[in-house]
């Protein structure tokens, strides 16, 4: 699960996204290679307003459901709301991965949950797992039709330096895209030692 905390303008928007590997297949001396899969399970955006209190609460209870309260990851983006309001997940014991979105272009690590990334990484990765067919989304989300507009209203920059950029379109919100690149890069661009595969599938 992955949250992209909100501000007084912006609402939490709250991604459950479901990562399956299948194994390498040899066979007769044929090699069959490793199939990767992100399905997006669950999307939200929390009412405006809502206190970050009943922010804490309301994950609380989604984490404490199977399967994520088996073995699911929970991130959260704290580049706006601060290290106090990520502070009361930790509270809350629900220790988050957390992550302050950045403007340059090298991840960093900053101790063994919190991490500086790119805006560039994460949403070049969204969109290359778009374009493969590995990215899914079910048409029955409610919020599907709200994340199908935020990523037309994407747009990607180029500076005189040949360095890409992307942002929303003036006055258009991203929150559901950056839930969703954040729950994709808790899989694919996260440094951490290799995990248990339980079942061939981890929620996060």
């Amino acid at each position: 699960l992955a949250a992209d905390l909100g501000q007084s303008n912006d609402p939490t928007a709250i991604c459950v996204m479901e990562y399956r590997k299948t194994a390498h297949v040899t066979y007769k001396g044929k090699e069959t290679p490793a199939d990767e899969t992100f399905d997006c399970r669950f999307l939200q955006r929390l009412p405006l307003g809502l206190s970050y209190v009943e922010q804490v609460h309301h994950i609380a209870r989604l984490m404490g459901r199977a399967p994520l309260s088996e073995r699911g990851d929970f991130v959260i983006d704290e580049t706006g709301v601060g290290r106090p309001v990520g502070d009361l997940f930790n509270q809350a014991g629900l220790r988050p991965i957390r992550v302050t979105i950045t403007a340059g272009e090298k991840q960093s690590a900053r101790g063994a949950n919190r991490f500086h990334v790119p805006k560039g990484t994460l949403i070049s990765a969204l969109d290359a797992r778009l374009h493969t067919g590995e990215l899914r989304f079910a048409q029955s989300l409610s919020e599907a039709g709200v994340l199908r507009e935020e990523l037309r209203n994407f747009q990607r920059h180029i500076s005189a330096a040949g360095r890409y950029s992307y942002d929303a379109r003036t006055g258009k919100h991203d929150d559901l895209v950056l839930a969703c690149a954040l729950s994709l890069w808790n899989f694919v661009g996260r440094t951490k030692p290799p995990a248990a595969v339980i079942g061939k599938y981890r929620f996060g």
